[in-house]
């Protein structure tokens, strides 16, 4: 598989972007947790990663180019290429992102406005992104589901990855974790998974049908390459990608089910953590492997 520059760079910039947007659904809960707001140390430390994730994605996608240094050409077609619209997205992104940082540093306090502008620009972002896929010539990417597996892993890694982060982040302050994170923050977090896994895992049976309509046409050759053979080639990783998902779904809605077990006390409490911290890497797994599956056929 040579594809794994463009891998990293969807992967981590939709990661970024998912946890700028549960920053902005989520930062005046989080303020509440905190008695004088969401400290200047946790909130450096939480944009900080989101652009560092956004940073090696970029670097990643110029990886990517025969030429890098020709990648200003890039935005020369931006009423006409994907391509163009993308890179200004993203260059938009990544821009209202690290101000949202640089005020954070110096005003100490979070820019709602720097980023809510970074959630928006993101989410156009993720729009292009499977926009280039989507008005290509390899078949089993010309599909709505190009768009469902895009905007499904944002959401889904950018509540995982919320979750993981705000966790560490409190550990590494010595914070008291569990005084911190209320658990309905449990049933957010599953429902939010849960719901950008099971919609894609609903449409998939109209995917394969297009596919199946495809095929019997005798549309489905892209020169050199037979991409639904090569998509139904992969159809074990694939599933595997899909049941680890689901088993992680499934855990944290354990985890969510523990809570109601009050009379065992802190055993509960730990073990609930436990499981939500393994559901939420669980699904970042399986969205990695669904990732790698999506390129695999452009070998």
């Amino acid at each position: 598989m040579n594809e794994w520059p463009l891998l990293l760079f969807t992967f981590l910039m939709q990661t970024s972007i998912g946890l700028t947007l549960m920053l902005v659904l989520s930062a005046k809960k989080l303020a509440g947790l905190f008695e004088r707001g969401i400290s200047r140390s946790f909130l450096l430390g939480y944009l900080f990663v989101g652009c560092v994730f956004a940073g090696i994605g970029l670097i990643s996608s110029i990886t990517h180019l025969g030429v890098p240094l020709n990648a200003p050409n890039s935005l020369l077609n931006i009423f006409s290429s994907w391509l163009s619209r993308e890179v200004v997205l993203t260059a938009t992104y990544f821009t209202f992102l690290g101000l949202a940082f640089l005020w954070a540093w110096f005003k100490k306090e979070l820019s709602y406005p720097l980023l809510s502008l970074a959630a928006v620009a993101g989410l156009c972002d993720v729009y292009a992104m499977a926009s280039i896929y989507r008005y290509t010539s390899m078949l089993v990417w010309m599909s709505d589901n190009t768009y469902l597996m895009f905007y499904g892993a944002t959401f889904t890694l950018g509540a995982a990855g919320y979750y993981l982060l705000v966790n560490l982040l409190l550990k590494y302050k010595q914070e008291n974790v569990v005084k911190h994170l209320p658990y309905q923050w449990g049933w957010g977090l599953c429902a939010v998974i849960s719901a950008s896994l099971f919609i894609r895992l609903l449409y998939q049976p109209y995917y394969e049908r297009y596919l199946a309509d495809t095929s019997y046409n005798n549309e489905s050759i892209t020169f050199p390459i037979s991409s639904i053979g090569a998509y139904q080639d992969i159809a074990s990783l694939r599933l595997v990608g899909w049941g680890i998902a689901i088993v992680a779904v499934f855990v944290l809605g354990y985890s969510v089910f523990l809570r109601t077990k009050t009379h065992l006390g802190n055993v509960a409490t730990v073990s609930r953590q436990k499981f939500l911290v393994l559901g939420c890497c669980g699904a970042i797994v399986g969205e990695f492997m669904l990732r790698y599956c999506f390129y695999y056929i452009h070998i």
